[in-house]
């Protein structure tokens, strides 16, 4: 299933882009929200920002002739100020050339953030608990990563020599640790007897682990509105990316590399994405006095949209403005 991006029309709607404007697409997974600006931008660039290089491949195909305005980076947006200096993307002065790909920051900057349908619907990433996989979650190749907001998850890299898998997680972590990182990153209420459950079972698929969580909590839980194992998948997948730690630090960067007037806009899933950029908004709105909050309340996805893409049922869209 190809994925679906949301909540496009408020996107373009925001940002209302110019001929020339430039838009840093942070998470641009399969290229959706970048078309869209590009089309409403005849003259406009791309500079698009992907930690998975699948993802990569893919958006340059779903372009076609739009990505010959595109420039793409493999990498965590963790360190898109890096990312963007280190390969010359920013530069002291911009050049004339309309190829050219060296600004000196951006109009626009986008983060959609979560998970795409075409990571989820493939097996062997290991995100699903729909599809049997290894336990492996990560977006793409985990070299360099910020710290993690649990200190278990730290010790557990330094271990390992490398950033664990949610195998490894689950694996690696004792029961109480295991816990915490269901109950912080997932807010899962039944986190002391779900990781008692994982720990006795051991499981080594997302079937298995599924089943265990299942069978773990009370038949209340499981009839539910979501999936009894749906907040664990959500954890392990937070911890084994650093998700949210990697929103902390990219937003400050975002903000400084946006031209004065430029907007920021972020698309989060649930309310710990959501409470990140809140709060990030509102802090430097009172600090600064130099940003203004676009969306006092996130915008959300109309009905036509959810029947189309139940995907954006859960989407909040937050814009603020560098003035």
């Amino acid at each position: 299933m190809r994925h679906q991006p949301v909540l496009v029309e408020e996107v373009i709607k925001i940002f209302s882009p110019g001929s020339n404007s430039t838009l840093l697409d942070a998470t641009i997974g399969n290229g959706g929200h970048a078309a869209a600006y590009l089309q409403a931008a005849a003259h406009g660039r791309v500079v698009g920002l992907d930690v998975d290089p699948a993802a990569l491949q893919d958006t340059r195909k779903n372009l076609g002739d739009l990505s010959r305005r595109v420039h793409l980076i493999n990498t965590n947006f963790a360190y898109l100020n890096d990312a963007l200096t280190g390969g010359g993307i920013i530069a002291s002065a911009p050049l004339p050339t309309s190829g050219s790909f060296r600004l000196t920051g951006f109009d626009h900057i986008l983060f959609d953030l979560g998970i795409g349908s075409h990571q989820l619907d493939n097996p062997a990433r290991g995100f699903s608990f729909q599809t049997n996989g290894p336990l492996n979650m990560q977006f793409g190749p985990a070299e360099s990563l910020p710290d993690a907001e649990l200190i278990s998850l730290n010790h557990l890299a330094r271990r390992l020599r490398h950033f664990p898998s949610a195998h490894e997680i689950v694996h690696g972590l004792t029961e109480s640790e295991l816990s915490q990182v269901i109950r912080h990153y997932g807010e899962e209420r039944l986190s002391g007897r779900i990781a008692a459950a994982i720990k006795t079972a051991h499981p080594s698929t997302t079937k298995d682990l599924s089943a265990v969580i299942t069978d773990a909590v009370p038949l209340s839980y499981r009839r539910g509105r979501i999936h009894p194992a749906t907040r664990t998948f959500q954890a392990l997948r937070l911890a084994a990316n650093r998700e949210l730690e990697s929103l902390t630090t990219a937003l400050p960067q975002a903000l400084h590399l946006l031209h004065h007037g430029g907007t920021l806009a972020v698309i989060s899933f649930h309310s710990l994405e959501d409470r990140i950029v809140k709060n990030f908004f509102k802090e430097y709105a009172i600090l600064t006095t130099k940003q203004t909050i676009l969306t006092r309340k996130p915008i959300r996805a109309h009905e036509a949209e959810i029947a189309k893409n139940n995907r954006s049922r859960s989407a909040k869209l937050r814009a603020i403005k560098k003035t």
